[in-house]
């Protein structure tokens, strides 16, 4: 039986969830941590969340809903539930997202090496899970610094027993002492949606601590909102993204690559990704050409530094400095 972790608030963004998925995550979540804390992006007509929640009793006792009442985006609703995992005196905070399910003991794991490392004295930023693709089934590997590479490659989960130090991570699944946040700062709230985990990776390296992922912990995740067929010398299934998505996912990309803090030989492999995806979706992807429109459209807001929402975009911001 796995002990509950009494010093973890798990925060759940959930943004027009499918009701039955974000159930199941809630029932593993309070199954391991003291409390959860839902921040609720939905539209304020919406009622989804809060029937699907009252519908199960057994959860309430330890569940908490927060109705934003509108979409503000990953950044500031993730904000939320950090700033009240440190009001409220929690040692740590779990992030995650509405499409995520974990291992039954995935939250102890987590905990587990965290606490190892810091009794060793190591500044830790981020303990993540090794997480599988809900859609396609593809296990993920870690995003590693080898020693005798200039540019970052990845590492098997599997080779991460007890743990790796990472460069980035994903958001669902990861772990943060919450004291890290008042030296190194949120998430940027005016990016929206997309690259706000890995510009904070940056950030926080930056200021000198380390991250790490581990394959004793796992995570069932679901990246993208569809899948189609891409040709990389034999065909593969390849996660997909809504125009929309698009959007927010290559004009973040570019304000990241303008953040000084940022280190170039990242920046360098991080590009020759990009020039992957923009070949899948422009090439291969259903409606290539509302695609390009979206891509073009966040490239040229990237350059511009425009940030905020697509639908009202805020003026270009200062770019991000070294902190």
């Amino acid at each position: 039986m796995i002990d509950r972790t009494q010093s973890v608030l798990a925060v759940v963004v959930a943004y027009r969830p499918d009701v039955e998925s974000l159930v199941l995550l809630l029932r593993a979540l309070l199954s391991q941590v003291d409390e959860a804390l839902i921040v609720d992006n939905s539209p304020a007509a919406e009622d989804d969340v809060h029937a699907a929640i009252v519908g199960f009793p057994e959860l309430l006792s330890s569940l908490r809903l927060l109705r934003v009442g509108s979409n503000i985006g990953i950044g500031a609703a993730l904000n939320i539930g950090i700033q009240t995992a440190i009001d409220e005196g929690f040692e740590y905070v779990l992030l995650s997202d509405q499409d995520s399910l974990p291992a039954h003991d995935m939250t102890a794991q987590l905990v587990r090496v965290a606490r190892d490392l810091l009794a060793n004295g190591v500044r830790v930023g981020y303990v993540g899970a090794a997480y599988v693709d809900g859609i396609t089934g593809h296990s993920f590997g870690f995003q590693v610094q080898e020693a005798d590479r200039y540019f970052y490659s990845t590492r098997a989960a599997d080779a991460a027993d007890p743990w790796v130090e990472v460069i980035t991570g994903i958001t669902s699944g990861s772990l943060h002492p919450c004291r890290v946040f008042a030296d190194v700062g949120m998430m940027r709230e005016d990016w929206f949606i997309d690259y706000v985990d890995t510009e904070w990776f940056h950030r926080a390296r930056a200021r000198g601590y380390r991250m790490f992922g581990t394959s004793r912990a796992v995570l069932s995740h679901h990246l993208g909102d569809l899948t189609f067929r891409v040709w990389y010398g034999r065909w593969r299934n390849y996660n997909g993204y809504s125009p929309r998505r698009l959007y927010y996912r290559f004009r973040n990309f570019i304000l990241l690559m303008r953040c000084t803090y940022v280190p170039f030989r990242w920046k360098v492999r991080a590009c020759w990704y990009w020039l992957g995806n923009a070949y899948a979706y422009l090439l291969f992807s259903p409606n290539r050409w509302r695609n390009l429109k979206f891509v073009c459209h966040g490239l040229w807001d990237g350059v511009r530094g425009r940030v905020g929402s697509m639908e009202s975009t805020l003026p270009a911001a200062t770019v991000p400095r070294r902190p």
